[in-house]
This record gives C-alpha cells, sequence and structure tokens, in this order.
C-alpha cells in the first residue's frame, strides 16, 4: 500500500491503478498469504509455544492490521458517499474553460446524476460579497493551491498526499452572496473527503467575511 502511494506520487502509474491493482489486488493477495502463513504459525505454537508462541501472536496481528486497513481503504474508496457538493445546488457554480479542461485531460467525472451536487450540510454560501484575493486567501486557508481569478471567480485544487487524488474549488462572488462547489477529479468515492473541504471551505469564507474591512 506505502508503495502504490509513493509510486502515485511519483508519477511512476495512475491512482486507479494505486488503488484497484496494487491495493486492492496486490495487497489482498499478500494479505491472504499472510493469513495462512499466521495460520501455520498458530498451529506450531500450540505444539511449541515457547519456540513460535510469540511469533504466531505477532504474525496473527500484523495480519489482522493489514486486513482492517484494507476493509478501511476498500469502503472509503468504494462506497457511495458525495464527490461532488455545492453550497447552491439548485445554481450551482460552473467551471471555467481553464479547469474545464485541466479536468478533462484527467479524465474527470461528469455529474453523477442529473440532479447535480449533492448536499453537505457544512458547506453553505456567505451571505456577503467578498473580494477575490479574500477569497482567494480562503481558498489557501482551506488547503487549496489558487489556479485562476477573476472579479466575480476564483478557482483553486488540492491534491492527496497519498495517492494524489485532486478536488477542484470555486467560489462565485455575487452582489450580496459568495457560493461554492468543490468536486473531485476522479469519479471514485473518498469517504466524506469533499464534504470535508467544502466544510472547511465553507469557514474560511466565513471568517474571511469578518476580517473585510467595513464588515
Amino acid at each position: 500500500m506505502f508503495t502504490a502511494s509513493m509510486g502515485t506520487r511519483g508519477g511512476f502509474w495512475s491512482p486507479d491503478f494505486a488503488l484497484d491493482v496494487l491495493t486492492f489486488r496486490v495487497a489482498a493477495a499478500l494479505t491472504a498469504l499472510g493469513a495462512v502463513c499466521a495460520l501455520v504459525l498458530a498451529v506450531q505454537s500450540m505444539r511449541r509455544p515457547r519456540a513460535v508462541g510469540l511469533a504466531a501472536a505477532i504474525a496473527v496481528l500484523a495480519v489482522g492490521a493489514t486486513a482492517s486497513g484494507l476493509g478501511l481503504r476498500w469502503s472509503t474508496f468504494n462506497g457511495l458517499q458525495a464527490w461532488d457538493v455545492s453550497s447552491d445546488r439548485d445554481e450551482p457554480p460552473g467551471f471555467s474553460d481553464v479547469l474545464a479542461r485541466r479536468r478533462a485531460a484527467e479524465g474527470a467525472a461528469r455529474a453523477p446524476s442529473p440532479a447535480g451536487p449533492q448536499a453537505c450540510p457544512g458547506a453553505v454560501s456567505v451571505a456577503s460579497q467578498l473580494t477575490p484575493e479574500a477569497a482567494s486567501a480562503a481558498l489557501e486557508d482551506a488547503g487549496f493551491t489558487v489556479i485562476g481569478s477573476a472579479p466575480f471567480r476564483v478557482e483553486g485544487e488540492r491534491r492527496g498526499f497519498w495517492f494524489d487524488l485532486a478536488h477542484d474549488a470555486v467560489v462565485r462572488i455575487r452582489p450580496g452572496r459568495t457560493d461554492l462547489r468543490v468536486t473531485a477529479r476522479a469519479a471514485r468515492a473518498q469517504g466524506e473527503e469533499t464534504c470535508r473541504l467544502a466544510s472547511a471551505l465553507s469557514r474560511a469564507l466565513a471568517a474571511r467575511v469578518e476580517s473585510q474591512p467595513g464588515a
């Protein structure tokens, strides 16, 4: 799993290959092999507890920890959690041509359903017209890298540490209101990561409102 994630960050293979092949197939097969070896040691420990008892206990614990880690990864990356979140689901902010081309170049997913972005309790619009500079600062506060700024729009991206999976963020600025949208670039679930990032961006935008002159 560590090799899979580091190879992805080094550009040796794609995140899909790292997850679907190296993690959920190769690592799972090695874990099954480790379980067989642990079972053999456990049987041997019954006959020679002093000689292999400690090794058997360590093997069983190691296999259990690895299997639990794989199970957690599987549920995180194969569940049905939201990966497209907006504070305005009726009229979600769209991507600029620059960001749309970047997403298309990496095979970004389209909207998961005709209903558009999913709900996230923490992703709420800000009842204030932020400046592009304040919106850019809020994106950086939430862990994004700003990749474009205009009078009424700021965009950013964030890449995960382990498998280099990207999230795109759009902040739309209107008179009296600032909306946001965070979308995973890959068409796969990532647990609550998208909602977590959208919530963090929402809090950062609200904090910037308070720090604006005349707020």
